[in-house]
């Protein structure tokens, strides 16, 4: 299945990684003033860079591969693993964009000291630091080293590891030398770049199936597959495992604060109102992406529907489209897509994950009064250990899909848990350590269970990654919370700092009548229909999208109206928050 490149596809590849290195070296100087400047950019940026930012830093070189391996195994109605994500953007566009700007932090990890107290607090902040910078950026780096090396291989004659080294190589160049202004303005051009590219795969391989009608009548008659596969919702009328996995997915799987690298890229925006239209962006983007990858992945099914006996898997079936269809000059543009994508990824987690170990623990439990000269050289000690431990993972990793279960089977119930958080003052730091540490063991029994472990009439390798993820959750959130009443709670005078600083509203009954009534409150009376309008315009446009791509206009038409009405309650909204910001700020 491996296909050459032509010179022009060597030119268009060669041209981006020059590009990436001249980032790096023109924006050195300025971000290496401090230490807020390398992870942060001065907190000077606008929304439509920071918004362009996440979608680029969310595209990564695994995403394709993992729709198109997904919809091949589940049929689209799996997406929802995919959407529901956006549920969580929503509720940050009108909770956790401004409260995260308004607590003025670098990291998450940050944050515990300002919500919580004492020794508790700052083991928290350490284990978090080990937690995300370590633990989960370095599962992160791995999965899409591995998706890059996929691509490499299935589309070229080159030696995987070596160039695989040299992706990584420039990456860390451009990522160490220009921090956090030089991920965004690269994250800029891959953004255009990928979505032009993917797009214009998607039409080709539809169009050369003799489009859309006809794809979905080949794939009806194709052993293993079925009209189901173009379902994006189970059927309801029998309570099936489809319907079962729709529920957990809607109502348990995507709780957070919108915490992590998003959280860096809302604190790193102007004002408030910067943050607010940055994460609508993305949100409307996020849930609107997939159908880019899906057309692939439909006519990859009808293309090689039976890998059992090839050399390939499910995994590698979006980059054969790629070599099916593309002629010289386009299969270079693809493969700088995913290389441009893929080394978003790598220079997004190699500032974050360093953003942790850097301010969480060598700046608050080491060396405490450095020169910020000092930091930033650490700092760029830390990125080199970050790209080389990730590397060392690749080995190790089987499928994309698996990188993402175990992923979040570890986060499992501290997304609700850092949801609580903001609004009800009862949570303290040994609530967190509980539902981290509980997570982290599931994770790894996960990998160990042996199949005489049966739950549901499952062996424990066959149980449905939905169940495992319900499951538990159900265990650590009433853990957690039984730790929180069985500890010390934290002192109203810090309860106080916090909510003065953040105004988050919520459940904060031990505080007093002034504090609570200070303006601002992220919660209020109307929260509840801001977010359901947003709901309406997000899964609006990202449905209207698929079910006119599905061939199914009147499902198309209603969604897009729904959509609209979403939308225009969420611009007035927005001119009203923007009235309420002026006004608080002045």
């Amino acid at each position: 299945m491996e296909s050459s490149l032509v010179f022009w596809d060597y030119a268009i590849i060669a041209s981006y990684m020059i590009f990436a290195l001249g980032i790096g070296v023109i924006f050195s100087k300025k971000a290496s003033k401090s230490t807020e400047s390398y992870f942060l950019g001065n907190r000077s940026l606008p929304w439509w860079m920071i918004g362009i930012s996440m979608v680029a830093t969310s595209f990564a070189s695994d995403t394709p591969l993992v729709i198109t391996e997904i919809v091949r195994k589940y049929g689209v109605q799996r997406l929802w693993w995919v959407f529901v994500a956006v549920l969580m953007l929503v509720v940050g566009i009108f909770l956790f964009s401004r409260l995260w700007r308004r607590a003025e932090i670098v990291t998450d990890a940050e944050f515990y000291e300002l919500r919580y107290h004492g020794n508790s607090a700052a083991f928290l902040r350490a284990y978090r630091a080990f937690f995300a910078g370590i633990i989960q950026n370095l599962i992160t780096i791995g999965w899409v080293t591995f998706a890059m090396s996929t691509i490499i291989t299935t589309m070229t004659s080159m030696d995987k590891w070596w160039a695989i080294g040299v992706c990584m190589i420039v990456a860390l160049i451009y990522s160490t030398f220009s921090g956090f202004y030089g991920v965004v303005i690269t994250d800029l051009v891959q953004f255009f770049i990928a979505t032009f590219s993917m797009t214009a795969l998607a039409v080709i391989a539809v169009a050369k199936m003799g489009g859309l009608e006809a794809l979905f009548q080949k794939i009806a008659a194709t052993p293993g597959f079925s009209e189901k596969t173009l379902n994006l919702f189970p059927d309801f009328t029998t309570f099936d495992m489809d319907v079962v996995a729709l529920i957990i997915f809607v109502f348990v799987i995507w709780w957070s604060d919108a915490n992590g690298y998003n959280m860096q890229r809302m604190s790193a925006c102007k004002n408030e109102r910067h943050a607010i239209l940055a994460t609508i962006f993305y949100a409307i983007f996020q849930t609107t992406r997939p159908w880019m990858w899906v057309g692939v992945a439909l006519v990859s099914i009808v293309l090689f529907p039976d890998l059992s006996g090839e050399n390939y898997t499910n995994t590698e079936t979006y980059a054969m489209v790629m070599n099916t269809f593309l002629g010289p000059g386009m299969k270079g543009l693809l493969i700088t897509a995913f290389l441009a994508a893929f080394m978003s990824t790598i220079d997004t987690h190699l500032n974050w994950g360093a953003s942790y170990l850097m301010t969480d623990v060598y700046q608050r439990f080491y060396k405490k009064d450095a020169s910020q000269r000092h930091y930033v050289m650490v700092t760029k000690i830390i990125v080199v250990v970050l790209m080389f431990a990730g590397a060392c993972l690749v080995p190790f990793m089987e499928s994309i899909e698996g990188a993402w279960v175990f992923l979040a089977l570890i986060m499992a119930g501290s997304g609700m848990i850092h949801f609580a958080r903001w609004f009800w003052w009862r949570i303290n730091a040994y609530t967190e350590i509980t539902a981290l540490t509980l997570g982290l063991i599931g994770g790894i029994l996960h990998l160990f269970l042996p199949d005489s472990v049966v739950l549901f009439g499952f062996p424990w390798s066959e149980l449905p990654f939905e169940i495992k993820i319900a499951l538990y959750t159900g265990i650590i959130v009433p853990i957690s919370i039984a730790v929180t009443y069985m500890t010390p709670r934290v002192p109203v005078e810090k309860l106080d700092a916090f909510y003065r600083k953040v105004r988050p509203g919520g459940f904060w009954g031990v505080l007093s009548k002034e504090t609570l009534a200070l303006p601002g409150k992220a919660v209020n009376k109307t929260t509840l229909m801001d977010i359901a309008a947003g709901i309406c315009l997000c899964f609006g446009i990202s449905l209207g999208v698929g079910y006119a791509i599905l061939l199914q206009p009147s499902k198309s038409a209603f969604c897009l109206s729904l959509a609209l009405i979403g939308g225009i309650r969420m611009y007035f909204w927005y001119q009203k928050e923007v009235k309420e910001l002026e006004l608080n700020k002045g």
